[in-house]
């Protein structure tokens, strides 16, 4: 139900929902939208002006990586790809939310990772931070939404740096750096603020980046092209990239060495489930049928086990998820079709040379700290 009503209000928004009732719909939307754009025109007014302190936390350098749409960018892979970055060299903590997750609703932040990979179950802690965990095990991730408090536990920890996970509208948390990832899909989302569009942020607010990540880019002439819109509102430099499959996996841990002309039934609880769908296309998977959840959430196990015996009636071989929904699956019992997920990393595919200079900056920046 909440992934249908989500879809329905994103066709409206966008313009897919013809006739009177989706007109006199967006009016509305537009309408409801008008406060929230000027309290974050007013709350960005009064942060830019110094009128409200903010907290530094006692560490050498802090990075916020955000957007300024809802909804899936890309900010977590992007998260990772920059971790990775001071992975070797540096104690790296990770701080974040843990959306709709049990741990976000805690007064207190918890410590899913102190060094050696999860310690919560994703169900608990949030399908990203887990991801995380799972993918740096040596550095800390911190859950829930107290950054203040969240940032004290990683500088108690000795972190030489901090990556703020969706960090951008907490303001009161102090950055060295401020990286904004974009979806170039839909640059500006739709133009509009919530609840008339998907912006949380006016796009004068790209004038506080340090470096942009246009995410999901095709090819050098539409980056060069929205490069250019970008570069009317900032003059941080700009780099694209690409989510690729390194590889699709079973559960079990072994490579699916194929997958053209497989057919699948494919479910997932992410952002863009379009992405997803388009991807399993490209690999070659011939897709019998989906389930998609709202995004951060999953199928409950008697939806999961419907779905299996719906889709091997269909002559699917098996079920194909997500990397972030296959650390949500908990129970495998009695399935009617093995579970496999695709891997997948974020690419580097263009500013090569801005993306080695701002992270050699960072890199110079913390040693002459530490």
């Amino acid at each position: 139900m909440q992934r249908r009503l989500e879809k329905y209000f994103l066709d409206v928004i966008t313009g897919r929902q013809k006739g009177v009732f989706a007109i006199l719909l967006r009016f509305l939307l537009w309408l409801l939208s008008w406060p929230y754009r000027l309290y974050t025109i007013c709350r960005n007014f009064i942060f830019d002006q110094g009128w409200v302190s903010r907290y530094f936390p006692p560490v050498p350098v802090v990075i916020s990586i955000g957007n300024i749409v809802v909804g899936g960018t890309g900010k977590t892979p992007v998260t990772l790809m920059i971790a990775q970055e001071f992975y070797q060299e540096f104690l790296v903590a990770v701080l974040s939310r843990g959306y709709r997750s049990q741990a976000e609703k805690l007064p207190i932040p918890i410590v899913l990772c102190k060094g050696e990979g999860p310690m919560q179950s994703a169900s608990f802690c949030g399908d990203e931070p887990y991801l995380i965990a799972q993918n740096i095990p040596k550095a800390f991730v911190i859950v829930g939404k107290n950054r203040h408090k969240a940032s004290d536990i990683a500088a108690r920890a000795g972190a030489d740096v901090i990556l703020l996970d969706d960090g951008m509208q907490h303001r009161r948390l102090a950055r060295d750096y401020e990286v904004i990832v974009m979806d170039t899909t839909d640059l500006f989302g739709q133009g509009h603020f919530l609840s008339r569009g998907l912006l949380r942020e006016g796009v004068q607010s790209l004038s506080r980046a340090d470096l942009i990540i246009l995410n999901h880019v095709t090819d050098t002439k539409s980056f060069d092209a929205m490069k250019k819109e970008v570069a009317r509102h900032s003059t941080a430099p700009v780099v694209g990239t690409k989510m690729e499959v390194v590889q699709a996996e079973t559960f079990g841990g072994e490579a699916v060495t194929d997958m053209k002309g497989k057919k699948v039934g494919i479910f997932c609880g992410i952002a863009h489930p379009e992405y997803f769908q388009n991807t399993v296309l490209q690999e070659g998977g011939i897709i019998v049928d989906s389930a998609y959840a709202a995004d951060h959430m999953c199928l409950d196990p008697k939806a999961l086990a419907a779905f299996a015996e719906s889709c091997k009636a269909k002559g699917a071989e098996m079920l194909l998820c997500t990397e972030k929904d296959k650390v949500k699956i908990l129970d495998l019992q009695g399935l009617a079709l093995p579970l496999a997920y695709l891997k997948m990393r974020l690419k580097l595919l263009e500013g090569q040379n801005e993306w080695t200079t701002f992270m050699d900056g960072i890199k110079t920046d913390l040693r002459n700290r530490v």
